[in-house]
């Protein structure tokens, strides 16, 4: 548990200060650009899943970025812990400030008095969130490139706004705005997948 404990206080310290920020800052604004006060449900639906989920594209793609250099990702791959388990513990990790953060806002809506059911919203959000990150982390581990893994899922984020509805079926984004909340099921099931496969891609590029 211990090497577990230091891979995610290095994660912490080194890796991801800047991105925990720029999600803060984020969530800091977002009064000064839409209304967040005394919302319904539609409207709250809204907020959460075209401006929070945002956070899960600045938070889950870095996973990999220490190895950018490859001193470091020769030394993650001859360590006595898997490369794969690092990123693993580096994604978790991620996850959980994600959860934290979007929480805080689910509280910030619910104080302000808008009325939804905050905990479904929040697993809903959640999903959402996981979803951007990891279609960004399966690119970034196909492409070995971080510019990548933040336009592949901005791509598809632009696509449902403008209409994807469509052709995305059970990966639209937005479904709770509409009353709908089957998507988010298989976004989970995709987030898992896509951030399954982008490890492995990031394992077998060791050179």
């Amino acid at each position: 548990m211990e090497k577990y404990l230091q891979i995610e206080k290095i994660n912490l310290k080194y890796n991801i200060p800047l991105h925990i920020l720029i999600c803060v800052l984020m969530l800091l604004v977002s009064p000064f650009l839409m209304g967040v006060a005394n919302l319904g449900a539609q409207d709250t639906a809204k907020v959460l899943e075209m401006y929070a989920a945002l956070m899960g594209i600045v938070l889950v793609p870095p996973v990999f970025l220490p190895e950018q250099d490859r001193d470091i990702r020769d030394l993650v791959y001859t360590k006595y812990v898997s490369g794969a388990l690092v990123y693993l513990v580096r994604l978790l990790g991620n996850v959980l400030i994600l959860a934290v953060l979007l929480w805080l806002y689910v509280w910030m809506l619910m104080h302000n008095g808008c009325e939804f059911p905050a905990a479904k919203y929040f697993l809903g959000t959640l999903a959402e969130m996981l979803f951007l990150g990891g279609l960004g982390l399966f690119f970034y581990g196909l492409c070995d490139n971080l510019v990548i893994g933040y336009m592949a899922p901005m791509v598809y984020f632009i696509a449902a706004i403008g209409g994807g509805e469509k052709w995305l079926r059970m990966f639209y984004p937005f479904s709770m705005a509409r009353g709908s909340y089957g998507e988010k099921i298989w976004l989970a099931v995709g987030a898992a997948l896509l951030a399954g496969a982008g490890i492995w891609l990031r394992c077998r590029r060791k050179g």
